[in-house]
C-alpha cells in the first residue's frame, strides 16, 4: 500500500494554467501559504487566450507585468490592432467592429490593451507566483477527498509515479478547466446558451506578408462559403492561427460540426480559402478541437471550496471574456481568501465571491454569446439576443453587489450589471475610478495592497480615524488626499473636498461619505467593520 503523507497549508489551488496561476500569484503575494497542482508538465504551449483587457492589465500592473507583456505583445502583436471582418485576407475589408483597439483608453487607464498570446503569459505569471513564494507543482492531479471544518484533504497524485500524499487546506479554489471534476463532484451544474458550435483552432505557418502590407491587424472575422471565424495573425507575416466555428452557412446545422472530417488537408483548404490566395504554401502546425460554449455555474462553490476561470464560465472567445474574467475571479477571490486566512475578516466575507462573481459570470456568458452571434453567425439572431453592451462597460464597468459592499442603489437587474465607466462616479460597487496622481502614478497603483481611504482636501478627521482604525483593530487601511481639483473629485468619486471614499484592495469602491462626519471614526469603523463581516465599531 502506497505511504501517503499529510501536509497543511493554506489554500489549494487545483489547477495550474492561466487562472490558476494568477490565483496562486495574488494568494501568495498576500502571504498566504498557497500550492497550485497542475496536471500539464509545464507552462501553456498553443498561444490561445491572447487578448488582455484593460482590467487585467491594472492588475498586472499591480504586480509590475505590465510591461513585461506590453515587450511581448510589441514584439509578435499590432500594438493597436483593430477588430474587422474580410471574405478573405486579400479581399479586403467588409467591416469594423473596433476600430483601433485602445481608442478613448487614455480617459479611463493608466493601461492599454493589448495581444499576448498564453504561452508568452504564463511563464511571467509562474516566474512571479514563484517569487511572492508560491509552491508550484506540474504533472500531478488533485481531488477532493473529503471537507468538512478543520478544511479539506485533497489526493494529490504525481502523473508519472503514481505515488499520492494527502495535503490537506484550509480552502481550495478549482481552476480545473471548463469540464472542471471539482465541479462535478460538487454536483454544480452549468446553464446559459449551451453549445454554440464544434469549432477548431488551427496554429499554421505561411508566408502572407503580400496579404498582410502595412495593415495593423487584431482580430480579422472571416466570412465566406466555406467558413466563419477568426484570424489572429502575428506580425511577422508567418504564422498564426484560424478558428474556424462553421464550415459556411450556419442555418444547415452539419456546418456546425468542424470536428467532421477536419484532417490536415482539410485545415490547410480552409486556411487557403480564408488567406484568399491559393499559391500560398501553407504547414499546418496543430488542430486544437473545442466546443464553443456559452455557460455559467450555477454556484461558485462552498464555504470551502471555490470555482474560478473555466470551471465557473466557459465563453466562446468573441470579445476575449474568458481567460480576463477567470483572472477578475482569481484576483476577486485572492484578496477575500487572504483577509480570512490572516483573521483579519470573518469567514462570511468569503460569501460575497459567489453574490458578486457568479452575476458578473452570467453577463460575462451574455455578452460572449451576443458578440458571437452578431459577428459569426447572424442568421441565427432571435428576439432573446442579450442587448449588446460596450466594451468599456463590460471590461471596466462591471458592479459588485454583496455585503461587502455598502450599496446605495437596491441590486439591479442582470442588463443593469455594468455602468459606463464615465458614468459610475464613484458609487459603491464600482471600480474606482483612474486619474493621474503625478506624472507615471495613477490612484490606481495605491489600490491592491489593503484598503485605501480615499479623502478630500478637508480630510484630516478622516485620516485620524482610519490611523486610529489600523492601530485599533490590526486592519491594513491607508489614508490619502486625492490630487485632483474638488470639481474633479467629486466627477469621479462623488465626494466633496470634507468626503471620503473606502476602497477596497481589489480596487472597487464599498463605501463613501459624501460629506465629512460628525464621528468619522464611527462611520468608518462601521463601514469597513460591515465590509469584513466583523465587528471594529
Amino acid at each position: 500500500m502506497t505511504q501517503i503523507d499529510r501536509d497543511d497549508v493554506q489554500v489549494l489551488v487545483i489547477g495550474g494554467s492561466l487562472v490558476g496561476l494568477t490565483t496562486a500569484m495574488f494568494l501568495a503575494r498576500q502571504g498566504v501559504d498557497v500550492l497550485a497542482v497542475e496536471r500539464h508538465p509545464g507552462t501553456a504551449i498553443h498561444p490561445r487566450a491572447g487578448h488582455l483587457h484593460l482590467r487585467t492589465l491594472e492588475l498586472m500592473r499591480s504586480v509590475d507585468l505590465e510591461e513585461p507583456l506590453r515587450r511581448l505583445s510589441a514584439e509578435r502583436y499590432f500594438p493597436n490592432g483593430c477588430v474587422n471582418e474580410v471574405r478573405s485576407l486579400s479581399g479586403g475589408e467588409i467591416a469594423t467592429f473596433i476600430p483601433d483597439l485602445n481608442g478613448g483608453v487614455d480617459e479611463f487607464s493608466p493601461s492599454r490593451r493589448l495581444f499576448v498570446a498564453q504561452d508568452a503569459i504564463e511563464p511571467l505569471l509562474r516566474a512571479r507566483a514563484l517569487e511572492y513564494g508560491a509552491t508550484l507543482l506540474y504533472g500531478s492531479e488533485a481531488s477532493i477527498e473529503s471537507s468538512g471544518d478543520d478544511g479539506v484533504v485533497t489526493v494529490v497524485r504525481d502523473l508519472t509515479t503514481g505515488a499520492e500524499r494527502r495535503v490537506r487546506a484550509q480552502y481550495v479554489v478549482a481552476a480545473d478547466g471548463n469540464r472542471s471534476p471539482v465541479r462535478s463532484s460538487l454536483g454544480i451544474e452549468m446553464v446559459g446558451h449551451g453549445e454554440l458550435s464544434r469549432s477548431a483552432t488551427i496554429y499554421f505557418s505561411a508566408d502572407f506578408r503580400h496579404l498582410l502590407g502595412d495593415q495593423e491587424l487584431g482580430v480579422t472575422y472571416v466570412t465566406n462559403d466555406d467558413l466563419r471565424g477568426f484570424f489572429r495573425f502575428e506580425r511577422s507575416g508567418r504564422s498564426g492561427f484560424l478558428v474556424v466555428n462553421t464550415l459556411g452557412d450556419p442555418t444547415v446545422p452539419a456546418n456546425l460540426d468542424v470536428w467532421q472530417g477536419l484532417t490536415p488537408e482539410r485545415a490547410e483548404d480552409l486556411v487557403r480559402s480564408a488567406l484568399g490566395d491559393a499559391s500560398i504554401q501553407i504547414t499546418v502546425d496543430d488542430i486544437a478541437l473545442w466546443r464553443a460554449t456559452a455557460d455559467v455555474a450555477t454556484s461558485y462553490g462552498t464555504d470551502r471550496v471555490f470555482l474560478v476561470g473555466d470551471a465557473a464560465h466557459v465563453v466562446p472567445p468573441n470579445g476575449g471574456f474568458g481567460g480576463n474574467t477567470g483572472i477578475h475571479d482569481a484576483h476577486n477571490l485572492a484578496w477575500k481568501l487572504a483577509m480570512v486566512v490572516h483573521g483579519q475578516a470573518g469567514a462570511a466575507l468569503l460569501a460575497s465571491y459567489d453574490a458578486e462573481r457568479r452575476p458578473i459570470g452570467r453577463f460575462t456568458i451574455d455578452q460572449a454569446y451576443t458578440r458571437f452571434r452578431r459577428r459569426v453567425t447572424p442568421e441565427l439572431i432571435d428576439d432573446g439576443l442579450p442587448a449588446l453592451v460596450d466594451d468599456f462597460s463590460a471590461e471596466i464597468g462591471y458592479r459588485n453587489f454583496s455585503d461587502a459592499v455598502d450599496a446605495e442603489s437596491p441590486t439591479p437587474a442582470p442588463a443593469d450589471l455594468a455602468v459606463h465607466p464615465r458614468e459610475a462616479a464613484g458609487e459603491p460597487g464600482t471600480r474606482a475610478a483612474h486619474f493621474w496622481e503625478d506624472e507615471g502614478l495613477s490612484v490606481l497603483d495605491l489600490y491592491g495592497d489593503g484598503f485605501v481611504l480615499l479623502t478630500g482636501e478637508d480630510g484630516t478627521a478622516w485620516h485620524e480615524a482610519a490611523a486610529e482604525l489600523t492601530r485599533r483593530a490590526d486592519v491594513p487601511l491607508a489614508a490619502h488626499t486625492a490630487g485632483v481639483p474638488a470639481a474633479e473629485l467629486q466627477r469621479l468619486y462623488g465626494i466633496t473636498p470634507g468626503g471620503a471614499s473606502l476602497i477596497r484592495p481589489d480596487g472597487f469602491v464599498c463605501w463613501r461619505s459624501r460629506e465629512r462626519e460628525a464621528d468619522a471614526g464611527k462611520a468608518l469603523a462601521t463601514a469597513l467593520g460591515r465590509v469584513l463581516a466583523r465587528p471594529l465599531a
